[in-house]
């Protein structure tokens, strides 16, 4: 599934050119929104994953003012877009916790190296939002596709292999290389749904479909438990 990135900015131009370039880099693009009501209204129907928020808006409110509400009711990735990046600009948003600012005209590599860090400040939210409601952990996280990003379900995950210096995130439709190494996907994912097995895989514990003293079975495939691990995912499981 594409992620969805909401424009806000009233400059018309500025928004289709940046809209077309979102499409190219396989971005859904939910709406182009010029104000504060269009923004909310493509919020609620459209419930993006990112939003590029213009700082100088025309109408009651600003970019930075919309942003202030948003913080208080949901929390999405934003990014702020601006022609004006004066001190007291930067003084006013940096407490919100923009992923970036870009500058006007903007800059594709910019455009892109922003969106990558506003994916990572999503995934970070959506695994927080997973161990505080251990009820409902198919919360969405995004991973690399080649060029592009995706979304997919965190439950959809069923192992995670060492490639090196890279990983490979394993779901029944697809696999998807992380460009960092298993520690770190460890480190930043601490759900508990996820266990380290062996120094080469961590799993998806729910995803479990057999298991002996040695191994564990997901989607028909063996996956080494090494005598480190053993002990912790042998508890994990209950015999009959």
């Amino acid at each position: 599934m594409k992620i969805k990135v909401l424009i806000v900015e009233d400059e018309v131009l500025v928004a289709e050119d940046l809209a077309d370039f979102l499409r190219e880099c396989g971005f859904d693009v939910s709406g182009i929104a010029i104000n504060f009501e269009e923004c909310f209204l493509y919020i609620d129907k459209h419930q993006p994953d990112i939003i590029i928020m213009d700082i100088c808006l025309r109408g009651k409110l600003d970019g930075i003012e919309i942003v202030q509400i948003l913080n208080q009711t949901i929390k999405i990735p934003f990014m702020f877009l601006t022609a004006s990046a004066d001190p007291s600009t930067i003084t006013r948003a940096l407490p919100l916790g923009p992923c970036a600012f870009l500058s006007k005209p903007f800059n594709k590599n910019d455009v892109k190296i922003a969106l990558e860090l506003g994916c990572q400040k999503h995934n970070k939210n959506a695994i927080q939002s997973s161990l505080a409601s251990p009820v409902n952990t198919n919360h969405p996280v995004f991973v690399k596709d080649g060029s592009h990003y995706k979304r997919i379900d965190i439950n959809s995950i069923l192992y995670i292999e060492a490639k090196g210096s890279y990983s490979e995130v394993v779901t029944e439709g697809k696999s998807y290389t992380l460009s960092y190494n298993l520690n770190h996907f460890s480190d930043q994912i601490k759900n508990p749904v996820f266990k380290k097995i062996h120094r080469s895989f961590i799993v998806n514990i729910d995803r479990v479909e057999g298991f002996d003293n040695s191994s564990v079975i997901i989607n028909k495939t063996i996956l080494p438990i090494s005598r480190q691990y053993h002990k912790e995912i042998m508890s994990l499981f209950q015999k009959l």
